[in-house]
């Protein structure tokens, strides 16, 4: 990296940062911690949403599948918009109708308090620890494009490049600070934020790379036989996206982060909106930001395939753009971070800090959720670094993550439906 691309990537971070502590007026109560008052545009609503689904994983795992079998990979993402866009029709509103103030009071008013209990554990330990492992994969991306001089304290001296512990402290603070300061109105206004810099990033990645291929004709010319294809029928099939679109209907209508977007506007109608702008989002950028590692499998078909996406920019960007991409690579890991860690501290406040207190006031709760904030932060900072000790573990918990999620969520969802729905579905399904 050279000493523009320093400054990109620095000035970016310290711009986050100075963004939620600006936005850190509007914070007066809790409210505007967790929900933005209510008030928050449709539009901003709609592309935290968007950027929510990002994580070091969308460079890693959907750039190798993209570098693999092309097409087939934007097609899985389109899926994300298929279901945003059902979750649109038929759910957002409900949520938003409800008069709550956070998806666990839903559960608590629907199956009863043990329910609650039970959904705050289990989604709080699920969801910290796959946030973990996607700040764990940020860091690890990173340092192997931050080289420092020798002496440099945070060099990592096996490698040259910047150590992960500190590349994981570094990067784990900046998003714990601006959400502790700034709350939901901060994780919105960064997610706009972050939303323009990917974009950005890849609208100048994509045409210099079609230019090392011979354009857009070279790179269809060249490309490996079945590359465009929408399916392939021995892996990814019509019915893995039928369930993959399925699969999805159910996090983006039940999850908490999910959900709270659908809370923070005004109206039924905004909820609506927002998710329809989500779900439209993500049926025309996939073929955007996954075409830098497909063009890459024409010009180094040998290249492995997980590091396709940051060789790709790496190849192609000017001097002071590759700290352009980085800040777009961050950025996606930061939204997901910033959204659990508010959603969750919201969570604890309400639904367990404010029962348990004698008497709160709109001050105590507003310093509560700050509180919770740091503490929740710590700790997800904690597990990412512990995480390289876990080895093959960490694909272990993942894995569990995945598996859990839909069982968790099914009962939610639907009971926002039918009344049939109690709290013994909940116990069947969650264990």
């Amino acid at each position: 990296m050279s000493i523009a691309d320093w400054t990109v990537l620095i000035a970016y971070l310290g711009g986050t940062v100075l963004l939620g502590i600006v936005l850190g007026r509007l914070v007066k109560d809790s409210s505007d911690m967790f929900s933005a008052g209510g008030s928050s545009p449709w539009w901003a609503s709609g592309l935290s949403a968007f950027m929510t689904m990002f994580s070091a994983n969308t460079f890693v795992v959907w750039g190798s599948i993209a570098f693999d079998v092309g097409m087939v990979a934007v097609m899985i993402n389109l899926m994300y918009g298929v279901a945003a866009l059902m979750v649109g029709m038929w759910v957002a509103g409900r949520w938003k109708g409800m008069g709550i103030e956070t998806p666990a009071e839903y559960v608590r008013l629907r199956f009863g308090t043990g329910a609650q209990h039970f959904y705050i554990l289990s989604m709080m330990v699920l969801r910290v620890v796959g946030t973990a492992a996607a700040l764990y994969a940020l860091a690890k991306i990173l340092v192997a494009l931050m080289p420092l001089d020798e002496g440099n304290i945070l060099r990592d001296p096996e490698t040259g490049n910047l150590s992960l512990r500190w590349a994981i402290l570094i990067f784990g603070t900046v998003v714990v600070v601006y959400t502790m300061i700034g709350g939901l109105w901060a994780v919105l206004m960064t997610d706009v934020l972050q939303f323009i810099i990917l974009n950005l990033a890849v609208l100048f990645v994509v045409p210099l790379a079609l230019h090392e291929v011979g354009g857009l004709s070279g790179f269809i010319e060249a490309a490996p036989e079945g590359f465009f294809d929408l399916v392939k029928e021995e892996k990814y099939s019509v019915f893995f996206l039928a369930g993959w679109a399925a699969i999805h209907f159910f996090m983006i209508g039940a999850e908490w982060a999910f959900v709270q977007r659908f809370l923070c506007v005004p109206t039924k109608k905004d909820a609506r909106k927002s998710t329809f702008l989500f779900g439209l989002l993500y049926l025309f950028s996939p073929l955007l930001w996954l075409l830098p590692p497909m063009i890459y499998r024409v010009s180094n078909p040998g290249a492995d395939a997980e590091q396709a996406y940051i060789l790709a920019c790496k190849s192609v960007l000017p001097v002071g753009m590759v700290g352009l991409m980085l800040a777009a690579m961050f950025s996606a890991t930061a939204s997901m971070v910033s959204s659990q860690l508010n959603v969750f501290s919201g969570v604890l406040t309400y639904d367990i800090y404010k029962p348990l207190a004698k008497a709160t006031s709109a001050k105590s709760l507003l310093r509560a959720g700050r509180v919770f904030t740091v503490l929740l932060g710590v700790l997800l900072i904690g597990l990412a670094l512990q995480i390289e000790k876990l080895g093959q573990v960490k694909d272990l918990i993942i894995s569990i993550t995945e598996l859990m999620v839909v069982p968790l969520l099914a009962p939610s969802l639907w009971g926002v439906f039918s009344r049939k729905i109690g709290g013994r579905a909940v116990w069947i399904t969650g264990l």
